[in-house]
């Protein structure tokens, strides 16, 4: 009982911080899927169906990437430094949303700030970025109102940091070890000069 408890507990928090511009990234429904009723329509609708369906991880996982899409978009970036850009995609079988795997840049063109799909492109989208799913994969879209006339829509690209090199993960675990490796022997010296200071302290008594 004590587990149920603790998964209902992990569901609400997760639930609590499903942002609703969740909602402003849309799914594309495949051709087969267009009349399906209980298709979700954006990402919002996606979280949710994985959290009824008691896949808490899956739901995280749209939560975490989405969030770091728009945590780029909040820093204004140029699309150019250190940013992959194209189609966005869904996976159904793990939650990833993201680039597809080894998918390159220039997946869109622009044309008046809007963003658009290029036609040149195969329309299947996939493989999913992080487990590599071809076939529960569903092309996303991102949509902001338009800034100007606070009416109209404006269609963006998915984008993303590039993954860390094996090189890069090498260098990251090293100075995670070594900012570790100095807390500890912070702490083991402010504890034996607390300790010599206390005995200091009881050889006057």
């Amino acid at each position: 009982m004590a587990g149920e408890t603790f998964e209902g507990e992990v569901v609400r928090e997760i639930h609590l911080k499903i942002d609703t511009r969740y909602a402003t990234i849309l799914i594309t429904p495949k051709p087969d899927e267009i009349n399906d009723t209980n298709m979700p329509r954006n990402l919002h609708n996606a979280a949710e169906l994985f959290l009824r369906a008691g896949l808490v991880e899956n739901a995280q996982r749209v939560k975490e990437t989405t969030d770091a899409l728009f945590d780029i978009y909040a820093n204004n970036p140029d699309g150019k430094t250190n940013v992959r850009i194209g189609n966005g995609c869904v996976c159904w079988s793990c939650g990833h949303c993201g680039l597809p795997k080894d998918s390159p840049n220039g997946e869109y063109t622009t044309n008046n700030s809007n963003v658009v799909a290029d036609k040149k492109k195969s329309k299947v989208p996939g493989p999913c970025g992080q487990c590599g799913e071809v076939d529960q994969v569903n092309y996303l879209v991102v949509t902001r109102k338009d800034e100007f006339t606070k009416k109209g829509v404006t269609n963006l690209p998915w984008i993303e940091t590039p993954p860390l090199s094996e090189e890069e993960k090498k260098k990251k675990k090293e100075a995670a070890l070594e900012a570790k490796r100095k807390e500890i022997e912070a702490n083991v010296k402010k504890a034996l000069e607390e300790r010599a200071k206390a005995d200091a302290q009881e050889d006057q008594v």
